[in-house]
Order: structure tokens, then C-alpha cells, then sequence
């Protein structure tokens, strides 16, 4: 049994654990025990990160290795085969899991300073532990049954999280909306994996997908296939499944914002793209069928985002155009297009998950930043406080212009692989599908643009007289946060080599 690979799970829950011990025993908040509980999130999510990127040289060289050291296995009599995989770690696995920990560990630093007028923070810092704990599960699961337990897992720490400034009642709306819309799609998703365990008698996803390859879609199939992009689709916030995001990314604190546009949807997005690439090799429609989502994702997401005044909103309807980026590139490994086309697509989309958690990530770090100083959101409201704050909108100027694609920032070379891919890919559904996606980032460029424009060239009004910088607690991950830009905009090739690996690993070329 490979124990190692559950030392990042172990240590979260444990952390958590700690917290809530402490929290459950210590009578009343003090600002000693406040910073006692990050200091322990903090050191947990630093070695958890440590021992991932240690993982790197063993999982990024597999050919020396016997395939049997990636996955942590049971054996028994009960499932097909004799053996169970709960849990396995390959290139593509590592690569999610990096993701998570980074701005989690990013996340969990600007939390010390920016959640300091709040309470309970035992329950957040423990929340925010659990969270990740549950997003490195799901990827790291090797059967349905682990995969949705910790699906569950992330999801209840997420509506938590969401509502946790419960004295207000947006939260408390938002996060009972996100309830039920993640619910309905756990449903969902629970009843298409037991219609696989019904045809396969299995929920090991290797051996369903080697039993199920080459079949001939039926009925069955077909629901099974909706229920999938329902059940995973809800949490990546796939159109028409998106409108609990628009709600609950401006509603929670800022840094649980960014968890849940960075990281927390592409959990879904990994869920679907992974169970369906590897369950239904025997069509192309599946990917064709996601193309066509990734699309109309694209044009709604800026459409709505087009209509905003509130930054917060704003970045979440712009988060709805980036899940329909990512789709079309990670689509691309279901629709039967030549296989280097896919390849490049594929790690495109993987690439864009990176430069995206990264952008979007600082882009709700720098908006929290300043509702530190300036509770209010409305963009008119918050015109010239880059003259009050050059810092916070400095960085956020960063931030927009990665997203929008601007090189040599990150969010080019990411959707510049998967542009060169479609164009390669021979098929004219792929050629509208291009044409769209420049449309798509050409538009994004225009709201990013003005409101940049509002920031920095507008003269602050009498509301912002007393608006000054923000803390240097908080600056601190956002100029990290910068750093990581830059140096990913400048050498984009060792970040793309490894989602290329990912890509390798789910295509398995």
C-alpha cells in the first residue's frame, strides 16, 4: 500500500482536526487564538505543498517505475477483478493537486489579515482545510465510490464557506441557492454511477472503462452520459447549470471567491472531462457534445459579464467565459480529431486551468483587497481608487490583462495552444468553435479594459477621501501572486511541459 500518496489528505483533515479541538475548548475568540488556528492552516497547507512538489520526480518519470507504485490499492472479493483502486497519482492527478495547494496555500496567508474582523475563524480556517481535502480526493480517486464521498466532502465544506458571513443575508441566499443546485446535481450524479455499477458490476473507473470500450452507445449509455455533464456540470458551472455562481462567488469572502472561480469548479471540469474521456472512447459525439457547451458557456458568460456593475459579479460571470474555454480545449480528447491536435488542445485546457487560477485568483484577492477598505462593490462607486490604492489595482491590472490574454502574461500562451489546436484539427465544427473563442476573448478584452479604465483614470470621488493602500499583510500574496504571473508569463514552456504530461496521462498517448 502506497500510504505515502494519502500524506496530502492526512495532513489537511488533521490540521482541520487540530483546529476544530482547539476551537471546541477554547471559551472565547482572542486575536492570539485567531492567529494560533491560521498558523495552523498555514503550516499545513506549506507541507502538504512541499510534499506534492516532492512528489514530482517520481510521478513525472514513469517509465522506470512499476505502474502499480502510483495507485494505492485494497484487495478483495466483493468488485471486479479481486481489486480495488481507491486511490492512484499520475502526472495528471499531480497536476490538479498542485493547483489546489498553491492558492490554497496562497488563500490561507491573505486570510490572516483580510478575515481579521471576523469571527469563528476556528470554523473557517478548518473549512477552508477541509475543502482542499476534498478537491485532492476527488482527483486522486481511483473508483466512483471514493470519488463521490469526497465529492460530498468538498461540497458541504464549499456551502459552508459560502455562507459563513451568516449575520448578512446575501450569504445565507447565495449559499442556500448553491445548496440545492449542487444537490439536485449530486443526485444526478449518483444515479448515473449506479447505472455504470448496474451494466459493469464495478465502480473502479480503470476497469469500467476497459469494459465498456468499444461498446455501442444505448439507451443506457446515453443517460448515463447526462448525467455525468449534470452531476459534474452543476459544480463547473456549465450553462444552463451556472446560476448559483453569479450568487455565491460575489456573496463569500474574498479568498473563498477565489477557491471557488479557481479551483473548486475545475474540480467538476476534471470530474467530467476525466469519466467521460475514459468511460465512452467508442464515440465522438461526446465531444462534440461538449464543444457545443464550451461554446455557448463562452457567450453567455460575457454576455452577462458585459451587463455588470459590481466587480465581484463581474469576475464571476468572467470566471462562466473561462470554464467555456477551458471545455473546448479538454473536448477536444473525446471528439476523434487527429491525435496531435488533441494533445495540444488538451494540454491547452489544462494549461488554462493553471494561468486561470492564478489570474482569477488575484483578481478576487485584489477585489476582497479592497472591500477591505471600501465596503462597497459598485464599479461607480469604486472609480479612481486606483490613485488611493496603486498597489491593490496594480496587481489587479496584472490579473485582467492575463485573463484577457494579453502576452506575454500566462493567459496567452494558454489559449494560444488551444486556438493553434483547432485550427489544426481539421473539422469545421473546430473552425466555428475558434472563431468564437477569438470573438469570446476580444469581448472579455473590452469589459476587462473599461473597467480598468474606471479604476485608474476616473478622479476619486469624496466616498474614497479616506481610502488608503491596503495593509501589507494582505499586499504580501498579492505581489506573490504577481511574482507567479510573471514568471509563468515569461517562462510559460516548464509550466505548458507539465500540463502536457497531464494531457499525456489522460490520453494515454
Amino acid at each position: 500500500m502506497n500510504i505515502l500518496y494519502l500524506l496530502p489528505i492526512i495532513i489537511l483533515i488533521a490540521g482541520a482536526i487540530i483546529i476544530g479541538l482547539i476551537g471546541r475548548f477554547v471559551k472565547k475568540e482572542t486575536a492570539g487564538m485567531n492567529l494560533l488556528y491560521a498558523i495552523i492552516a498555514n503550516v499545513s497547507f506549506l507541507a502538504v505543498l512541499g510534499l506534492i512538489i516532492s512528489f514530482y520526480g517520481r510521478i513525472m518519470a514513469p517509465l522506470g517505475i512499476d505502474p502499480a507504485d502510483l495507485y494505492l490499492q485494497i484487495t478483495g472479493t466483493n468488485y471486479s477483478e479481486g481489486i480495488y483502486t481507491i486511490f492512484r497519482i499520475d502526472q495528471l492527478t499531480w497536476w490538479f493537486m498542485l493547483v489546489f495547494t498553491l492558492l490554497g496555500s496562497i488563500v490561507s496567508i491573505y486570510s490572516i489579515k483580510y478575515m481579521d474582523r471576523d469571527d469563528r475563524l476556528d470554523r473557517y480556517y478548518l473549512l477552508l482545510l477541509l475543502l482542499v481535502a476534498g478537491m485532492i480526493g476527488v482527483v486522486v480517486a481511483g473508483d466512483l465510490l471514493t470519488l463521490f464521498i469526497f465529492w460530498e466532502f468538498m461540497s458541504i465544506a464549499s456551502y459552508v464557506l459560502v455562507s459563513f458571513r451568516k449575520e448578512e443575508p446575501e450569504p445565507i441566499e447565495a449559499g442556500i441557492k448553491y445548496l440545492f443546485m449542487s444537490a439536485f446535481g449530486s443526485v444526478i450524479l449518483l444515479f448515473g454511477m449506479s447505472l455504470l455499477y448496474g451494466i459493469t458490476g464495478t465502480l473502479n473507473i480503470a476497469v469500467i472503462g476497459t469494459l465498456l470500450s468499444g461498446a455501442t452507445l444505448g439507451g443506457v449509455h446515453v443517460v448515463i452520459i447526462i448525467c455525468l455533464i449534470i452531476g459534474f456540470g452543476v459544480k463547473a458551472a456549465i450553462i444552463p447549470l451556472h446560476t448559483w455562481l453569479p450568487d455565491a462567488h460575489p456573496a463569500a469572502p474574498s479568498g473563498i471567491s477565489a477557491m471557488l472561480s479557481g479551483v473548486v469548479i475545475m474540480t467538476g471540469m476534471f470530474g467530467l472531462t476525466n469519466t467521460l474521456s475514459t468511460f465512452f472512447t467508442s464515440t465522438n459525439t461526446v465531444g462534440f457534445v461538449l464543444l457545443w457547451l464550451a461554446i455557448v458557456t463562452m457567450l453567455v458568460g460575457n454576455l452577462m459579464a458585459l451587463r455588470q456593475t459590481d466587480i465581484k459579479r463581474l469576475l464571476a460571470f468572467s470566471t462562466i467565459l473561462n470554464v467555456g474555454f477551458i471545455l473546448f480545449g479538454l473536448s477536444m480528447s473525446m471528439s476523434g480529431i487527429n491525435a496531435d491536435a488533441a494533445a495540444l488542445g488538451v494540454q491547452g485546457g489544462y494549461f488554462h486551468i493553471f494561468t486561470h487560477a492564478l489570474g482569477k485568483g488575484l483578481a478576487f484577492l485584489c477585489a476582497g483587497a479592497i472591500l477591505y477598505r471600501f465596503h462597497n462593490r459598485e464599479l461607480d462607486q469604486l472609480e479612481g481608487i486606483g490613485k488611493k490604492m496603486p498597489i491593490t489595482v496594480g496587481a489587479l491590472t496584472i490579473a485582467l490583462l492575463s485573463l484577457a490574454g494579453v502576452p506575454p502574461l500566462p493567459g496567452f500562451w494558454s489559449k494560444l495552444n488551444m486556438v493553434v489546436a483547432a485550427v489544426g484539427s481539421g473539422d469545421p465544427q473546430y473552425y466555428v468553435g475558434v472563431a468564437l473563442f477569438l470573438l469570446s476573448s476580444v469581448v472579455s478584452v473590452v469589459y476587462y479594459l473599461l473597467v480598468l479604465q474606471r479604476l485608474w483614470f476616473k478622479e476619486p470621488g469624496d466616498q474614497l477621501k479616506d481610502v488608503k493602500e491596503t495593509p501589507v499583510e494582505i499586499a504580501v500574496p498579492l505581489v506573490v501572486m504577481v511574482v507567479l504571473l510573471l514568471v509563468v508569463g515569461v517562462a510559460p514552456f516548464v509550466f505548458s511541459d507539465l500540463a502536457n504530461n497531464a494531457a499525456i496521462a489522460l490520453l494515454g498517448i
